[in-house]
């Protein structure tokens, strides 16, 4: 005997699934609806189609939230109004005045169009706020609701970055994401000083840069002002973590900038004529991971020596300028400067930090430093020359200036950059003055002596700057 008693149905009217009744899906009405003389709904093509799409597991393989963040995320830390209108009033008034060594037009022209951007695109605005929320947390220690919202918005942005990085787009589109990239990079510098974070941030933005260089910008400042910020960041990057970094489409971006002419003095809003040194740093990095650099006459050496001749005559462009504020021109001396002693060293690997022309050198970027305001802008880039000039070090007094000034940076700036610089430049001195201590930590908190890298004493008697010690020098 064949039963004729209709199955039930995924796909029948919305009347007998509401009834929870079997339906024979007879249209346009059903025999349950005729039976019972009851309106008959079916759902429209849409819904229908909805309906049968099958369900999906939904896996989140999570926002790499830093291990101490990452119990605070919970559903309670979406930000109110006046916490984001607070976060942002932060980022504008006072977070970004590092990025620029000059507060006035440089610092407006970077808000305006970082600002704008963020307001228009919801992805550089999450990792505006990412950014801002977390250097904003370190002042006011005593709202864990801050570091909550800090931790949420980190989240948002690095799954926004990741999900935008794959998807192609035009190059208006690009570079709105390589500002989102660039403020990822200055949130892992300055709030976790975390270089397993930091790097794929940069080879990620050089592989965006790379690709789109040639392409019409639709903002012709927005794309200088990320020229300027990816070359500053990968530079310095490059210096200590070169082996890690995509070098060769990051190369490909610097050769655009020159060819543009993108860095010159009247285009900057970061760093003023101090851009040319840092495509000259760049290139100097490269040569130190050349082997062939050490053979006498060598090609690597050869541009070495050319290098540090421009470097001693101020033949690199940008600097030397009647154009440029006193500021400008410190900055531009203690850069080269520093670049200088970088050169020689690689030169010469048996440099003693005791010869009196390295002695003359330190001593004019001691002058230079004190002539800064301790409230200048500029006094966040600094570390980097601070860290390579300061190696070298010998007069108390040069050594406690430096010391000084990079603790009265610290208890504004808040980072571990600065505590990283200290803590090396301690050690070498007293390594070099042949005062052993026990070597500091590493940044996994791993022992130099037990570290796998150069040893310490020979790494700092004949400094190599491959600082395997420091997670990163970056400002």
């Amino acid at each position: 005997m064949v039963d004729n008693t209709p199955m039930r149905s995924r796909t029948g009217c919305q009347t007998c699934r509401r009834r929870k009744k079997k339906c024979d899906e007879a249209h346009p009405i059903c025999g349950g609806c005729s039976r019972n003389n009851i309106p008959c709904q079916w759902p429209n093509e849409s819904q229908a189609r909805l309906s049968r799409r099958p369900r999906r597991r939904v896996c989140h393989s999570g926002p790499g939230i830093p291990q101490g963040l990452s119990g605070m995320a919970t559903v309670f830390a979406v930000p109110t109004r006046p916490v984001m209108h607070r976060i942002l009033h932060h980022f504008t008034e006072r977070f970004p005045v590092w990025m620029s060594i000059s507060p006035g037009p440089r610092r407006t022209s970077f808000l305006h169009n970082v600002v704008s951007t963020a307001v228009g695109n919801a992805l550089t605005m999450d990792c505006l706020l990412a950014l801002s929320a977390a250097d904003l947390s370190k002042y006011i220690v005593d709202e864990p609701e801050l570091q909550m919202v800090a931790s949420s918005l980190y989240g948002n942005a690095l799954a926004g970055v990741r999900a935008a990085i794959g998807v192609p787009s035009s190059s208006g589109k690009a570079d709105v994401i390589v500002l989102a990239v660039i403020l990822l990079c200055v949130h892992e510098t300055q709030n976790f000083s975390d270089t397993s974070r930091l790097l794929p941030h940069l080879n990620a933005a050089a592989f965006l840069l790379q690709r789109r260089i040639y392409l019409t910008p639709e903002n012709v400042q927005l794309r200088v002002l990320l020229l300027e910020a990816f070359s500053y960041f990968f530079t310095l990057a490059a210096f200590s973590h070169g082996p890690s970094l995509a070098l060769t489409p990051a190369a490909q971006v610097f050769d655009s900038i020159a060819a543009r002419n993108y860095s010159s003095p009247r285009h900057t809003m970061l760093l003023g004529p101090s851009q040319r040194l840092i495509a000259t740093i760049f290139r100097v990095a490269r040569l130190a991971m050349e082997a062939s650099y050490k053979l006498e006459g060598g090609t690597a050496s050869q541009e070495l020596v050319s290098i540090e001749g421009q470097l001693q005559s101020r033949q690199v462009e940008g600097g030397g300028s009647d154009d440029h504020d006193s500021v400008d021109e410190t900055i531009f001396e203690i850069y080269r400067l520093a670049c200088l002693v970088y050169v020689r060293q690689l030169l010469d690997r048996q440099l003693s930090h005791k010869t009196f022309e390295l002695h003359q050198i330190v001593s004019s970027v001691i002058e230079h430093v004190l002539s800064l305001p301790d409230d200048s802008p500029s006094n966040g880039l600094i570390a980097w020359p601070l860290f390579v000039v300061g190696s070298y070090a010998v007069a108390p007094t040069h050594r406690r200036t430096i010391i000084a000034r990079l603790r009265f940076i610290n208890k504004s700036w808040k980072t571990d950059i600065f505590d990283h610089t200290i803590n090396f430049l301690l050690y070498a001195w007293e390594t070099n003055d042949s005062t052993p201590r026990t070597p500091p930590p590493n940044a996994d908190g791993i022992p130099l002596s037990s570290a796998k890298s150069a040893e310490p004493a020979t790494l700092v008697t004949k400094p190599t700057f491959s600082i395997t010690q420091l997670s990163f020098i970056l400002a």
